[in-house]
């Protein structure tokens, strides 16, 4: 068996999904400054969601937008 961790044979698509579900963003950025695939993950994560909520966060114009950016299937915003 090699030395890989079996996390990291999880395909980019399943790992996308998983990350999907992760509703925090402090999470999300942490996990995107894991690895070079697990920052595609989360880009792809971002893309699939369809609401984004800001309620009680406090972020700066540039971190949204570029959240907001990575989420291009959005129908809802909750700032």
């Amino acid at each position: 068996m090699s030395g890989e961790a079996s996390i990291d044979r999880l395909p980019l698509d399943l790992l996308a999904y998983i990350l999907s579900l992760v509703t925090s963003f402090t999470d999300l950025a942490q996990a995107s400054g894991v690895c070079k695939k697990w920052r595609k993950a989360v880009n792809q994560s971002m893309a699939r969601r369809e609401s984004l909520s800001f309620a009680g966060w406090k972020m700066d114009d540039d971190s949204t937008s570029r959240l907001v950016h990575l989420a291009y299937n959005l129908k809802e915003l909750d700032m």
